[in-house]
C-alpha cells in the first residue's frame, strides 16, 4: 500500500496543486468531550469502541452513552506517535493525546489521510507535535476531482485487501477443520 500512495503523491507533484498548510485544509478538535470515564473495557464489540491512534486501535469497547463523537468521519491523530487513523463510526477515546481531525470545505478527508500516511511522519520525542510542527507543514493539493479520485482509488484497494485477507483467514479455518478431520 505504501509503495503505491509513495507513487501516487509523487506524480500528484508533477500536476497543477495549490500549496497550502495543513490547518488550512483540517480543522483540529481536543477529544476531551469523548474521552472515557472508565478503563475497563468490554469485548462486547455491539458497544461503542474506545480507540487510540497507534498500532492497537481498537482497545475495547464500553458501555458509557455519553461523550460519543458522532459527528461523522474523521481522522483520529496520535500526538504523540503521529500515527493516524480514518474513522467512519461512532466512538470514544481513551486519552487527549488524540486529535480529531476533520476536512474544511472542497477537502476530501480521506485523500488528506492518505496524504498524511504518505508522509510517514515519524518522532523520537515524546510532545505534543500537531500544533507545533504538523498543522503548518505545507503539501501539495490537487483539484477536488483529483482528491476524489485519489481517495476512491485508496478506499479501493484497502476494501480489496480486507476481503482477501477475510478469504484467507476462511481458507485457513478450513485447512484446520480439514487436517483435524484427517486424524481422528
Amino acid at each position: 500500500m505504501s509503495a503505491i500512495r509513495k507513487k501516487l503523491f509523487n506524480s500528484v507533484k508533477n500536476e497543477h496543486t495549490e500549496r497550502c498548510e495543513i490547518n488550512q485544509l483540517l480543522v483540529y478538535e481536543q477529544p476531551t468531550a469523548y474521552i472515557i470515564t472508565n478503563d475497563e473495557y468490554s469485548a462486547d464489540k455491539t458497544l461503542t469502541p474506545v480507540l487510540t491512534a497507534n498500532k492497537g486501535f481498537v482497545l475495547g469497547y464500553t458501555n458509557e452513552d455519553f461523550g460519543i463523537y458522532q459527528k461523522g468521519e474523521c481522522i483520529i491523530f496520535d500526538d504523540f506517535t503521529l500515527d493516524a487513523k480514518y474513522v467512519s463510526f461512532p466512538f470514544k477515546v481513551k486519552s487527549s493525546a488524540i486529535k480529531i481531525l476533520t476536512a474544511k470545505p472542497d477537502v476530501n478527508l480521506r485523500f488528506m489521510f492518505e496524504y498524511l500516511s504518505y508522509l510517514e511522519l515519524k518522532s523520537e520525542e515524546h510532545k505534543r507535535h500537531y500544533i507545533s510542527e504538523i498543522a503548518s507543514l505545507v503539501i501539495e493539493l490537487p483539484s477536488k476531482e483529483k482528491q476524489n479520485r485519489i481517495a476512491y482509488l485508496m478506499t479501493s484497494l484497502d476494501n480489496k485487501l480486507a476481503l482477501e485477507k477475510n478469504t484467507r483467514a476462511r481458507y485457513m479455518d478450513e485447512k484446520r477443520y480439514m487436517l483435524s478431520q484427517m486424524f481422528i
